[in-house]
């Protein structure tokens, strides 16, 4: 019960046991067909049984619903579909944006190219017909505005859509290569740049991605490390001297490696004793890996915290220590001074008091 209610993914779960249900319940029926022929006959002649199998069999697709729990242990594969599903919202503004751009567009080449079918009939005071890739390409708003999409996503040639546009004036040609340059330089490579800082800002922000790509990360650390104190610990005893640690750090390949890693290996006999976690003059595997995870990169919050929460400790025991110092200092100066009148009363209670 605990289990199926208190987890996070309590949904997951029955669904889990609905998909077993409708399971058995499907393979029940598939073997009693089987083991009796004469069975199919009346569930298929009941009106309300064939609805009740019908039913059955599409609850088949809940198997399908299933895998996108399976997508989340596969990081990669949730990498991709997660990040695919946060961009949704941009993908809409981005098309919204495009499409404002393209009819903006197609409304001065379609009018461009009426006013050009106008002033030839005025010219000839005839009807005059539209070649056929103008009235194919440019003649309307909405064959405008498709032209336009298709030439900027490589559904069309340049040189179709262009060269009858020469024909109306070259003023429409440069609009054109305008508009392309526009679209092409500015628009889409915006619009690019805005959906994969989106899906690295999705990526960053899903707690079980990031969960995953910290232990990932550990993994490949540790694994590294554990690597590194095999080639230490060249006589295989499972431990690491101070004479072997000293001679492989002199190494600068080994130097490197625990560059990269994060640690500092200019000093040596500091580094070893920080290694040396129960101080037995030899480090262990655990005691390596250990503490090279604690001592990799900068310091953190909790070190800080840390050395902060010591300070106001260390700082309040030296405070009431000399608090006890100045009060015994003044008790022996008190006494000090009646010691030097002897034969008064004084001095037995400065005696008595030291």
């Amino acid at each position: 019960r605990r289990f199926f209610l208190s987890r996070r993914q309590w949904h997951w779960h029955y669904l889990d046991l609905a998909v077993v249900v409708v399971s058995l319940v499907d393979a029940g029926l598939d073997l009693a067909v089987r083991a009796n022929p004469d069975l199919a006959a009346p569930l298929s002649r009941g009106a309300s049984q064939f609805r009740i199998m019908r039913i059955l069999r599409t609850t088949r697709i809940i198997r399908g619903i299933r895998m996108t729990w399976i997508v989340r242990f596969v990081r990669s594969l949730r990498t991709l579909v997660h990040q695919i599903v946060s961009t949704a919202r941009s993908l809409i503004w981005a098309l919204l944006l495009l499409v404002m751009i393209i009819y903006l567009f197609a409304i001065l080449f379609t009018q461009g190219v009426l006013d050009f079918q106008s002033s030839k009939e005025e010219e000839t005071t005839d009807v005059v017909e539209l070649s056929a890739p103008l009235r194919h390409y440019w003649s309307t708003v909405p064959r405008s505005m498709f032209t336009l999409f298709i030439s900027i996503t490589g559904g069309v040639s340049w040189a179709e859509v262009v060269l009858p546009l020469s024909d109306v004036g070259q003023v429409w040609v440069a609009l054109f290569i305008a508009y392309i340059c526009f679209t092409q330089m500015a628009v889409l490579n915006v619009l690019t740049g805005v959906f994969c800082q989106n899906a690295i800002d999705s990526a960053q922000h899903d707690q079980d991605l990031v969960t995953q790509s910290i232990l990932a990360q550990k993994k490949m650390y540790v694994k590294q490390i554990a690597a590194i104190f095999a080639e230490i610990d060249v006589d295989g005893s499972g431990t690491i001297t101070i004479h072997e640690f000293r001679k492989h750090l002199q190494d600068e390949s080994v130097q490197a490696i625990f560059d990269s890693l994060g640690l500092d290996a200019s000093d040596v006999w500091t580094l070893f004793k920080l290694l040396d976690i129960d101080n037995d003059t030899v480090i262990e595997l655990d005691e390596f890996v250990a503490g090279c995870l604690r001592l990799k990169g900068n310091a953190k919050g909790l070190d800080m915290a840390k050395l902060c929460y010591e300070h106001k400790s260390m700082a309040k025991r030296l405070g009431n220590f000399m608090k006890r110092t100045d009060t015994l200092l003044a008790r022996l100066a008190s006494g000090v001074c009646l010691m030097r009148a002897p034969g008064t009363a004084k001095t037995n209670q400065a005696e008595r008091a030291i």
